[in-house]
């Protein structure tokens, strides 16, 4: 199964390339993970009608995308803050979900400070969420690499998770 991130934005933050990497290299050995990366609209104003329009924009820009790296059985699903919150377990089990099911490829998206549009929500298979905190984009990114690369250990037997036991 191919794993895709779709996100808005470079990573930029001093040292979060090289842990970006870091994740990728040690999931390799199970699955592939390729990060595509969007350039945000800038917001000009913050006004309600502004920041609509930008996200529908940015929506179109993140469907067409999708569309573009699609292939028969791909879904994509988008990291949200109202999403499904899940333990490390959680992940693992979600992961062995998508990989039993025959699907080919999964995309993970990290929208942009806006959001995602109504038009990407309504598409989108479903809504994950890495916690009830707000994290930067940059780092979101980072953790959800790890979560990764955790279920895959998880799943696959490997000692890097503890639960705590």
């Amino acid at each position: 199964m191919q794993l895709f991130i779709m996100t808005f934005g470079k990573l930029k933050t001093p040292g979060l390339r090289e842990a970006a990497d870091y994740y990728k290299k040690i999931t390799s050995t199970w699955t592939s993970i390729q990060e595509i990366e969007l350039k945000p609209l800038s917001v000009p104003n913050k006004s309600a009608a502004t920041r609509t329009r930008i996200q529908e924009k940015e929506g179109e820009i993140l469907l067409e995308r999708l569309d573009h790296v699609a292939k028969a059985r791909h879904l994509f699903f988008l990291l949200d803050e109202l999403g499904k919150t899940q333990n490390s377990e959680g992940w693992a089990q979600q992961v062995k979900e998508w990989e039993s099911s025959g699907t080919a490829a999964i995309s993970l998206c990290i929208g942009s400070s806006l959001g995602f549009s109504q038009a990407v929500r309504a598409k989108a298979h479903g809504r994950l969420s890495l916690g009830p905190q707000t994290l930067p984009h940059e780092l979101a990114r980072i953790v959800l690499l790890e979560q990764i690369y955790r279920a895959y250990s998880i799943l696959k037997g490997h000692p890097y998770h503890n639960s705590g036991t």
